[in-house]
């Protein structure tokens, strides 16, 4: 076996032992590198270890059938995988926010991705070399919200770094004061576990071919990712996925109208370009064709520039 998959099984033996973990399974292709790795691991050191899926009500009918197989295959091998179904949908969070997601404004991975995992060690597909944030911001663990300890320790070591969101990323587990932090820690708070933090697309790539990994089927048909429908992180590219789902299209136009109410009965400003459910998506898909072009800042109020 290669070493970098032997480094990743080793690490999960190191920081799971016998008490175990939770993987966690977007859908994607990580997740699927990650469930197999988790799987080698139980093979070889009798790890144990449970599967979870965020059920986000914006991913592609694809996706959530593929992870209905996967739940039964994991489940056929006496793995226990469980659906997590969000306490509001998509549509409802935009009218509970009164404003769309941004790509400042992501109150739907909070809401829809990140509310479970309290007080467990999850495991995540997270590879640096997916965005440039993630290669700042991650490192082979996370500590969710660190202890005032902890964060005192990563101002005195070179393998420790606080992040902006109150907790603290270990760089490197190579050092016995590392790996302790790690066991002394998790109990208390969430704790993500990156053990493919490192993998390049091309290893990756050869990995899944190598060991003959099944994937989503969307990449087959040249997707690259399987993420929410819509996401603004996708920029242009949702207007590719927009146009096989016309439907999601239609509930975010449906959502857009019912926030624009919610904007007014709270007495909040709504410019001409958000007069409808349709103008809204025309400027949340930063269509060139609208008359004006408006901004938000970070607490959604809107203001609107001429150009």
């Amino acid at each position: 076996m290669e070493r970098r998959a032997k480094d990743a099984i080793e690490l999960l033996h190191l920081l799971c032992g016998n008490s175990g973990c939770v993987i966690s399974d977007s859908g994607g292709k990580d997740s699927s590198v990650l469930k197999h790795i988790a799987m080698l691991a139980k093979e070889r050191y009798n790890m144990p270890f449970s599967v979870q899926h965020n059920h986000t009500t914006v991913d592609a009918p694809e996706t959530v059938y593929f992870i209905r197989r996967e739940k039964e295959k994991c489940r056929a091998a006496g793995i226990e995988y469980n659906i997590i179904y969000p306490r509001r949908t998509m549509w409802q969070l935009i009218v509970d926010h009164a404003t769309p997601p941004t790509r400042l404004m992501r109150y739907c991975c909070t809401d829809l991705k990140e509310y479970s995992g309290h007080g467990e060690k999850l495991v995540t597909g997270v590879r640096k070399a997916e965005s440039k944030s993630r290669e700042n911001n991650q490192g082979t663990v996370v500590f969710a919200k660190a202890s005032k300890e902890l964060k005192r320790k990563a101002d005195e070591s070179e393998d420790l770094r606080a992040n902006d969101k109150g907790g603290v990323i270990i760089l490197n587990l190579d050092n016995a004061e590392t790996r302790q932090l790690v066991e002394s820690c998790y109990r208390t708070t969430k704790t993500l576990i990156n053990p493919l933090i490192d993998w390049e697309d091309e290893y990756l790539w050869w990995y899944i071919r190598h060991e003959k990994i099944e994937l989503n089927p969307l990449y087959e048909e040249g997707f690259c990712r399987v993420g929410c429908i819509g996401c603004p992180m996708a920029a242009k590219k949702r207007w590719k996925e927009f146009e096989r789902y016309p439907k999601y299209k239609e509930a975010y136009i449906r959502a857009f109208d019912k926030m624009i109410i919610e904007r007014k009965r709270k007495g909040l400003k709504v410019m001409d370009a958000w007069k409808t459910g349709k103008k809204v998506f025309k400027w949340w898909m930063e269509d060139d064709s609208c008359d004006g072009q408006m901004r938000m800042d970070e607490w959604g109020n809107i203001f609107e520039e001429y150009t």
